[in-house]
């Protein structure tokens, strides 16, 4: 296991995210800080960086590169984004840093800026057509991403810092100002020649106004969790949050709940760019990314460093299992005695294929609870489940393999599900119970840990599911344990429950 910083100086901040990586390449963060200190601002109206915007970048990268060495990190990738090229004194702060702090920066290209963003929402999303849009300070970056390729990408040369410095959006908003400056977006964003004809399933936004979005709309919404990654919303709900924020003065703006207090300045420019954006390409889906380019930066070196698993949702789950020190051989048999379930009663769930990440995900963490106690470890599974970064899951899958996994047990925990209506309905409710139903039996015939059952197969009549399981050894423990299921199985499936085990 390594620690790696990752720095990135951007227009608006620097941000340091502290990673740990394990041997097979799986790597959660494990610390952030981000401190704003609108560095290129100097640029809007000049061409070059004050010494004042300079002393305290440098501060800053010395707190970072403390934070590194006290927690272990020995790697530091530090990075600039594409704006610091226009500085006329750019070359001065890289060798105070690198003289001060021995921390080499580089200056990322354009195209390098999109590649990191576009690395760090393919390998955490799953999406077949979409446009990754990153509103950065001075630019907001396009690019088209479809079948898992970059199709086409541009960059927009307005961002929140030079689109508010340029039309007073600051504080009290006049309405000639903002429609200037939407005057000037659109004008922009009509330079993209292939944006107009192209048609996207949703839009991924990456960044600080997005951020900042995703919040303010849940807790107006009352949302039950606040999970910033793959939060989905629509274009009506931007188009709400806009029309709110553009009508109040700055001090109001810093009172809207879940608008950070350092960002209420600038969320109308964002907005604004982004407002447009949504008009302009017709997509109503908006989804939220907290991953972006220090996560790219981080699959890069994975790429480079480790052979890694590279489906996401199977990769965040086998560093999970590996974390929390789950017993790895029951938790696969379990999923496997559930897929062939699952697949065998399709006639009488008619659940699709979409369900199987749900399956995979509540199968393999069922027992993940145990990390924290073994006495109603259920409970703990759910919660483990819920709080952990899966890749590849959107937030009702999420909640769905967390509920199912609290199932595993035969007893009477019922799952919250009221405070969470505004996120699954009544036939997600029925699909827990369904799939719930399989994972009880499928714990229940490996309940000895010795991955005793070699095969199975349902039969079903009107009246009965009959089981018919394979062993070379004797099932009496598994199949009593899985029998225990059978009252909850005839509520939910109507039909009895018989166990039979067969040569």
């Amino acid at each position: 296991m390594k620690r790696i910083g990752v720095i990135e100086i951007g227009a608006n901040s620097v941000t340091l995210t502290l990673n740990e990586v394990e041997e097979d390449g799986y790597f959660r963060q494990i610390d952030e800080l981000t401190t704003s200190i609108r560095l290129c601002q100097d640029l809007i109206d000049g061409t070059e960086l004050s010494s004042e915007k300079l002393n305290i970048t440098l501060s800053n990268l010395r707190a970072f590169k403390s934070m590194c060495q006290v927690s272990g990190a020995k790697k530091i990738i530090a990075v600039a984004t594409e704006t610091f090229r226009t500085a006329s004194n750019s070359d001065e702060l890289l060798n105070l840093i690198k003289n001060e702090l021995d921390i080499d920066i580089t200056i990322l290209d354009v195209d390098k800026e999109i590649y990191y963003n576009f690395l760090g929402v393919v390998n955490t999303i799953y999406f077949k057509n979409s446009l990754i849009v990153d509103i950065e300070g001075t630019a907001t970056h396009l690019a088209w991403v479809k079948d898992g390729e970059i199709e086409k990408h541009y960059s927009i040369p307005a961002g929140t810092l030079n689109l508010t410095s340029e039309y007073n959006l600051k504080d009290r908003i006049l309405r000639e100002d903002l429609e200037a400056a939407k005057s000037t977006i659109n004008d922009l964003i009509h330079e993209c020649t292939w944006l107009k004809n192209s048609s996207f399933d949703s839009i991924i936004a990456v960044g600080g106004t997005i951020k900042a979005l995703g919040r303010m709309d849940r807790i107006r919404k009352r949302y039950p969790f606040d999970i910033e990654h793959n939060y989905t919303l629509t274009d009506i709900d931007v188009h709400e949050i806009y029309n709110l924020l553009k009508c109040k003065s700055l001090k109001q703006r810093k009172q809207v709940p879940g608008l950070p207090f350092e960002r209420a300045d600038i969320i109308v420019a964002g907005l604004c760019i982004f407002h447009n954006i949504l008009s302009y390409t017709s997509t109503s889906n908006v989804i939220t990314s907290a991953r972006g380019l220090r996560d790219g930066i981080i699959y890069e070196y994975l790429q480079d460093n480790y052979d890694y698993e590279k489906n996401m949702l199977v990769f965040s789950i086998k560093g999970i299992m590996n974390k929390l020190n789950i017993n790895k051989n029951h938790a696969k048999h379990v999923y496997e005695i559930s897929q062939n379930i699952f697949e065998d009663l399709k006639p009488i769930h008619r659940l699709d294929d979409s369900y199987r990440r749900i399956l995979i995900t509540s199968a393999l963490l069922h027992d993940c609870g145990i990390s924290i106690d073994y006495y109603n470890h259920h409970k703990h599974s759910f919660y483990v489940i819920l709080n952990s970064s899966i890749n590849g899951l959107s937030q009702k899958e999420l909640l769905m393999s967390a509920a199912i996994a609290a199932c595993h047990r035969n007893n009477q925990y019922h799952i919250p599900f009221p405070q969470y209506t505004s996120i699954i309905n009544r036939i997600d409710i029925k699909a827990i119970e369904y799939i719930g139903s399989i994972l009880k039996i499928a714990e229940g015939l490996d309940r000895s840990l010795e991955g005793t059952v070699s095969d199975i197969h349902a039969t079903i009549d009107n009246e009965t599911v009959k089981l018919e399981v394979k062993s070379q050894l004797d099932l009496e423990l598994e199949i009593r344990q899985a029998m225990r299921s059978a009252r909850s199985f005839k509520e939910i499936y109507n039909r009895d429950l018989v166990i039979e085990k067969v040569n």
